[in-house]
């Protein structure tokens, strides 16, 4: 008996599903995973969520933030840029003029959800 039709179609779209996930590897840095969504609190310069974005080879599940606003991140420190422009090209999210203490209303937060949120202080 030969499979045809729709059946072969919902089979090999499975299969190709099930491939496309087993190549994806998830990569641990410490307590940390490229499978977790991370929210990165405080930021100074992003050299620690650059460090994550690197471990990981992709940023797209973290979200970097900084009470600084982006003029005063570049005044203040020297790699700030870099580190950003880095950042944004893996796909990690930056936002600026973030209070910790006022973020569950921030716009960009409200809908998200997070396996992981780190503040270093």
């Amino acid at each position: 008996m030969t499979t045809s039709g729709p059946l072969l179609l919902f089979a090999n779209a499975k299969l190709k599903r099930q491939s496309r996930h087993s190549s994806v590897r998830v990569k641990w840095l410490s307590h940390y995973s490229s499978a977790q969504q991370i929210l990165l609190v405080g930021e100074g310069d992003f050299s620690f969520s650059l460090a994550l974005a690197d471990a990981f080879g992709s940023a797209d599940n973290l979200v970097a933030t900084s009470l600084d606003s982006y003029d005063d991140l570049l005044r203040k420190y020297s790699k700030a840029k870099s580190n950003l422009k880095s950042l944004r090209e893996m796909g990690a999210t930056a936002l600026h003029g973030v209070d910790a203490t006022t973020m569950k209303s921030h716009g960009d937060l409200t809908t998200r959800r997070f396996d992981r949120i780190v503040f270093n202080f």
